[in-house]
């Protein structure tokens, strides 16, 4: 006889007999991969250097509406365009050297 004072067991219809329902579990969120090549260099050392850009006079040069010292200055990459930088190469007063 059974126990009326005992609450009946929940009872869940969706799983099968004999076997218990196995808790829901969440999968791990995939990581994220981090920027290869030039994106990686520039985040962590900064920006990529291009040129390196002197001019031969000693008071300097103006040239694509950037003043060039004396002394060798450096310039990031995408900091003139292929145009601008073919104007540059081809320029006398100036020393250009890709880095």
């Amino acid at each position: 006889m059974a126990d009326e004072n005992k609450p009946a067991a929940p009872t869940d219809q969706s799983a099968p007999k004999g076997k218990p329902k196995a808790p829901a579990t969440k999968k791990p969120a995939p990581a994220t991969a981090k920027p290869a090549g030039d994106a990686q260099v520039k985040t962590e050392a900064g920006p990529k250097m291009a040129l390196r850009i002197a001019a031969k006079p000693k008071e300097g040069f103006r040239r694509c509406g950037v003043h060039h010292p004396f002394g060798p200055a450096d310039h990031p990459e995408g900091r003139f365009t292929a145009k601008e930088i073919q104007i540059l190469k081809g320029e006398p007063n100036l020393v250009v050297v890709d880095l």
